[in-house]
């Protein structure tokens, strides 16, 4: 077999974190009207796809109003399939921050299994986010995410993550296919948060790159030419931050970071021309809150997944190396004192002990 070293010399090929998805198509047929005369109609096939991520539920500045109005959203369009890009929950326990969490550990995994089952047959993927790597670093287990996908009943082809791993994603629509990557990512820049998302886009060749992580939501385009057999195409790549539900957090206001905007994108994909877009929300969803969308009827089943049943190994001490207090000392982190402290003055367990 002949291979194309056009656009660079193939060096391997591997099928290592790749799935293939085929959307469900719909139609839309819209018309250009001037006073009475309809001066242009176009009718388009496409399919649309969210992702969302960087939820964080259980944090005291989670915003559950716009969560649920999204979730609304989304129950009402059952055409459109989620991917879902990490930090789910909070999982404060064992950092540096200062508490904000509002609910134990096993509760906010409660609250995202149960808003997640009504939409078990539509999650194409779920990654491991920064937060959720806390629980595979402390707990010596990688079991988390894959339990978490068990309790929530996904479909057997929604692909399920590794720590530290994105995905690479090959969406079919119609005739058309569009090649994309998603990561959760890992980066500290605060003022220019695209650089991690754009070095990803330099890696990988795909149409759509996806990131988290930042909090950040938005698009940029990057054009390139790259040289075929059938002459020197010029190219358009989509890079993607995917947003958040937290707002205005207060490490965030401490830092002077950039203001967010809450939400997560939806991307359409077009079926009858090589073309994608990225599609605003905001003020769609935002209308559900008017409706009620402060409230999701999610599942109400029981939730079996406790964080002690990811245990491999535990101890009842573990020592985060390298933090020192004031006073030069090694600082130790009880697993089961959270620090934090219920109505009637006794303490809350963040983390559940076997």
């Amino acid at each position: 077999m002949t291979k194309s070293n056009v656009s660079g010399v193939v060096l391997d090929t591997d099928w290592e974190r790749y799935i293939d998805y085929e959307l469900p198509l719909v139609t839309s047929i819209r018309k250009v009207k001037h006073g009475r005369r309809i001066i242009d109609s176009f009718t388009d096939t496409y399919a649309e796809a969210a992702f969302i991520g960087d939820i964080h539920i259980g944090h005291n500045d989670h915003s559950f109003n716009m969560f649920n109005a999204y979730l609304n959203f989304l129950k009402d369009r059952p055409y459109i399939p989620i991917g879902l890009m990490g930090d789910f929950i909070e999982y404060q326990t064992l950092t540096n921050f200062v508490n904000n969490e509002i609910l134990s550990v096993d509760e906010q995994i409660d609250v995202f299994v149960k808003k997640m089952r009504p939409f078990k047959d539509r999650i194409i993927f779920m990654l491991w986010g920064n937060h959720e790597e806390r629980i595979a670093r402390y707990t010596k287990s990688n079991r988390f995410l894959a339990d978490l996908a068990r309790e929530i009943g996904v479909k057997d082809n929604c692909y399920v993550g590794e720590p530290e791993r994105g995905v690479n994603i090959l969406f079919k629509v119609g005739n058309n296919e569009y090649g994309a990557y998603a990561h959760h990512s890992s980066t500290g820049a605060v003022i220019n948060k695209t650089i991690q998302l754009r070095r990803s886009g330099f890696q990988t060749g795909a149409a759509l790159i996806l990131h988290g992580h930042t909090h950040h939501l938005g698009y940029e385009q990057r054009t390139f030419r790259e040289l075929t057999s059938m002459g020197r195409i010029t190219k358009r790549q989509w890079l993607v931050s995917t947003g958040c539900f937290l707002k205005d957090a207060g490490y965030a206001e401490k830092r002077s970071y950039p203001l967010t905007e809450v939400g997560a994108p939806i991307i359409r994909f077009y079926a009858d021309r090589g073309k994608l877009e990225f599609v605003d929300v905001g003020t769609d969803y935002r209308a559900y809150l008017e409706k009620g969308g402060m409230v999701f009827e999610g599942d109400t089943g029981p939730v079996n997944l406790k964080l002690s049943n990811v245990v491999s190994v535990l101890h009842p001490v573990l020592e985060q190396s390298g933090r020192r207090d004031g006073d030069g000392k090694q600082v130790r982190h009880v697993l089961d004192q959270g620090g934090r402290s219920d109505g009637a003055g006794k303490q809350v367990r963040s983390v559940i002990s076997p």
